[in-house]
């Protein structure tokens, strides 16, 4: 969960990452739950965790004032070939289950209640359709995937369905006045995915390499947070 500078409760919470998927890539369950080895920075965080005997994953989080820089890095341990390997981040704007309780009552009205269900079918229904939208080479496009029929009992509870397309740099939803937006953003070509009624967060999944051999590393960098609308996206 991320607090930003002036906030007495999150702003956002981040998977860093959710998943990773590839071809030839056993290990197929969340990432975001395996112990690592962590450090606290000037500013921020950093450490690794392995995802079986076959990633190595390196995360590195810098504190800014209204976002957070993000360095994530992946190496193959493996004595085999990966390949189409992505990740899978997730940002959201709600609580989990239990304590702490919070939202962020930019993006989810603070009369709903602290429940995960009920936001996440209010976000699929009221939000997402003409507020969530992917930043790609043609332009802003709406994730929603039945903007004009946004019934939650219609799709399934946990979709997240990808684009076809690696051409999203970043994603954002707007706050009811149009005034704020959460965002999330990388330097490398994103599938983003449609959202679903299960839970109130928006994911992309950055590409991060067509193959990666035995003991290669790659990495990539993004930032996560909330800004003023109204205003390029400089990332």
């Amino acid at each position: 969960m991320v607090t930003l500078d002036g906030r007495t409760t999150p702003a956002f919470r981040v998977l860093l990452p959710e998943h990773i998927r590839g071809t030839g890539l056993a290990y197929s369950g969340f990432f975001h739950i395996i112990p690592g080895e962590w450090q606290d920075t000037e500013r921020g965080i950093s450490g690794f965790f392995l995802a079986g005997q076959e990633l190595r994953v390196d995360v590195s989080v810098q504190r800014g004032e209204m976002f957070i820089a993000v360095g994530l890095a992946v190496t193959n341990i493996s004595d085999k070939t990966l390949r189409d390997v992505d990740g899978d981040i997730c940002t959201a704007a709600n609580c989990l289950p239990g304590k702490p309780s919070w939202a962020n009552t930019d993006i989810l009205p603070g009369s709903l209640p602290l429940d995960r269900d009920v936001q996440g079918r209010y976000w699929y229904s009221k939000i997402t359709p003409d507020r969530l939208f992917a930043l790609t080479t043609r332009g802003p496009v709406r994730m929603h995937p039945r903007p004009d029929d946004p019934d939650p009992d219609a799709v399934p509870q946990y979709g997240f369905s990808p684009s076809p397309e690696a051409n999203a740099r970043a994603c954002y939803v707007m706050s009811e006045n149009g005034k704020k937006l959460l965002y999330q953003a990388w330097n490398v070509p994103c599938r983003y995915c449609a959202p679903s009624p299960g839970n109130a967060c928006m994911h992309l999944r950055p590409v991060l390499a067509e193959t990666l051999g035995p003991g290669e590393r790659v990495a990539i960098w993004g930032k996560m947070g909330m800004r003023k609308s109204g205003s390029d996206l400089d990332f």
